[in-house]
């Protein structure tokens, strides 16, 4: 073997070996940022379930005696008929935010931001028995309710329970209070404590 050959030789080794390292820091590298992603993700988790911990918290303290005492009588079909228009509107603000925090878990669900059981693990679980959505009371503002919502909740709550019909005539309460005819309905008491 000449000099040159030999040289050569040692040139194409350091050469492979200098390949080699740089292949090693690549994957290193990449390594490294999967795990910097990895953490990324489990931090975006973590505040998404603690904004919507928040959220929901502030959503129950913020009920008042009165809105709590509506989402208890919206189980009754027969006390609705005494419920005065501002009674149907308080409720119905009630349930535009409560499916507001739904629509907010569902869609980071969809987008992978929280996992496939989070809806559960969160109280927000609408297939089966769903207490705010089988009641007489929220079949009568859905009609209203379905066009604030997005069509993936939207199809959610329509496939998953039958609406039925509303026991209350709230096209008639909304014109006789518009018209003059007063807030309380003929047949419920003159005078009311809401606070």
């Amino acid at each position: 073997m000449t000099e040159d050959s030999k040289s050569n030789r040692i040139r194409v080794s350091g050469k492979t070996i200098g390949e080699a390292l740089a292949a090693v820091g690549v994957i290193a590298s990449m390594i490294f940022v999967g795990l910097e992603i990895r953490q990324s993700n489990i931090q975006a988790r973590a505040a998404a379930y603690q904004a919507i911990g928040i959220a929901t918290a502030q959503y129950h303290s913020g009920l008042n005696e009165r809105v709590n005492r509506l989402l208890t009588e919206a189980n009754f079909a027969d006390v609705l008929e005494r419920w005065t228009l501002a009674d149907w509107e308080a409720y119905y603000r009630a349930q535009v935010a409560g499916l507001r925090m739904v629509e907010t878990v569902q869609l980071q669900v969809e987008q992978g931001l929280l996992d496939e059981d989070a809806m559960s693990r969160l109280g927000y679980d609408l297939s089966g028995h769903h207490v705010a959505l089988d009641t007489p009371a929220f079949r009568c503002v859905w009609d209203d309710l379905r066009g604030f919502v997005g069509e993936s909740l939207r199809g959610l709550i329509e496939s998953s329970r039958e609406m039925g019909q509303c026991p209350v005539d709230l096209e008639a309460l909304r014109a006789a209070t518009v018209r003059g005819g007063g807030e309380s309905p003929p047949h419920a008491p003159v005078s009311r404590d809401d606070a």
